[in-house]
């Protein structure tokens, strides 16, 4: 199987040669755009030899002059469309980026998640951790006019989704933010934005198969997100204690992204002969099924990419032995 042959197999619950590999990070903001985005993402799976390619989106939603900190604050939301500069620039990116690529591998597309999109309108992106729970605060003050925020945005983000398949990309990576207990109630959650969620997973899978659900952060209630139903289903499982063979049972017809941790750990500090036995416990925790490996979240942004290259080898060399 070539790299897109096997991802796209993988996804859909059918056999492969080997389990894919999948892993991305955020590149120096002087490569975040234009022709430099594009080099850097194809030189990226050119060193890793990684079977994925997701498209990171550093065109956040936006305006670069509003802040809005309190529920008098909530009219300046706004919504967006193919014409803003966000659109256009994230879609000439997709665009170049697949053709260059030349369908040697797929082309997965990051939209960041309906909460995290509106936080980013807020003016705070990159504080979601210590202000993100000011999103609970205007849904359970301002319900019916936060309604109407998570409609646009849905309608915003559906847009996007349309766009990135357009613009050439074969699959959707949606990073779900906001699924910590600790600030939406369960009730909450499910009664004001799993409705507009779902809304939105349902068109991305209307759109297309290879669907990717990332959840991000830790203390995460995992029932906000079963009725999604995704292909893929990737989450921190170190941060939240939850194993790939547990999310596997609670996601019981999704592929399983993970089994590295992120930011620290083996993966990042480890040497080759225990990269090799981590990922040789990650595929037997598996048994060698419904698993994509990954890690948790984002790798650092100046990892070596021999590191990753590393857990490719070591996917190749542990499935010949199987076989």
């Amino acid at each position: 199987m070539n790299r897109r042959e096997r991802v796209f197999a993988a996804m859909q619950g059918q056999p492969v040669d080997r389990p894919p590999v999948g892993f991305w990070l955020h590149f120096p903001k002087d490569k975040h755009h234009g022709d430099a985005a594009v080099r850097t993402h194809l030189e990226f799976m050119r060193q890793t030899g990684t079977d994925i390619l997701k498209v990171m989106n550093e065109n956040i939603l936006y305006d670069g002059t509003s802040k809005i900190l309190s529920t008098a604050d909530i009219p300046k939301f706004r919504p967006y469309g193919r014409h803003d500069r966000q659109f256009v620039d994230q879609m000439d990116i997709i665009k170049r980026i697949a053709e260059q690529a030349k369908g040697e591998y797929p082309i997965i597309a990051t939209i960041h998640g309906l909460l995290a999109s509106i936080f980013h309108a807020t003016g705070f992106s990159g504080n979601f951790t210590s202000m993100g729970y000011g999103l609970a605060i205007f849904c359970r003050e301002k319900p019916a006019e936060m309604r109407g925020v998570l409609d646009m945005f849905t309608e915003t983000l559906m847009d996007l989704v349309d766009c990135s398949l357009e613009a050439g990309a074969d699959g959707i990576f949606y990073a779900a933010l906001g699924g910590e207990a600790k600030w939406f109630l369960h009730d909450e959650y499910m009664e004001t934005v799993a409705p507009f969620e779902q809304l939105l997973y349902a068109h991305i899978k209307e759109k297309t198969p290879y669907n990717i659900l990332h959840i991000c952060k830790s203390d995460i209630d995992f029932e906000r997100y079963t009725q999604l139903e995704p292909a893929v289903v990737n989450w921190s499982i170190y941060q939240n204690h939850l194993s790939l063979t547990e999310g596997q049972k609670l996601f019981p017809n999704s592929v399983i992204l993970g089994g590295f941790p992120d930011r620290t750990g083996v993966l990042v500090t480890g040497t080759p002969a225990e990269i090799l036995d981590h990922t040789r416990h990650v595929l037997e925790e598996m048994n060698y099924r419904n698993i994509i490996v990954g890690s948790d979240c984002t790798l650092p942004t100046g990892i070596d990419p021999a590191r990753i290259r590393h857990v490719v080898d070591s996917v190749y060399m542990l499935t010949s032995k199987v076989e």
